[in-house]
């Protein structure tokens, strides 16, 4: 029905299967990270954890001040 247009052009374009494995090195970064990169991320997740635990003592704090819980 498409007169050979698709075995055509996977004739001309094989898949090419390449496992992992076969590269030297995978990166998480295409560059390494300057110092003040390291030390945005860093305060970034200081922040988070920080973010996380007053969330956590306020959810406490409520629980414990609500006599019908």
């Amino acid at each position: 029905m498409d007169n050979g247009a698709y075995q055509k052009y996977k004739q001309e374009n094989p898949d090419v299967y390449t496992p992992l494995s076969t590269y030297d090195y995978l990166e998480w970064f295409v560059q390494e990270m300057t110092l003040a990169e390291v030390v945005v991320c860093g305060l970034a997740a200081v922040l988070a954890v920080y973010a996380l635990y007053k969330i956590f003592l306020k959810r406490k704090n409520k629980n414990t001040d609500d006599p019908d819980a």
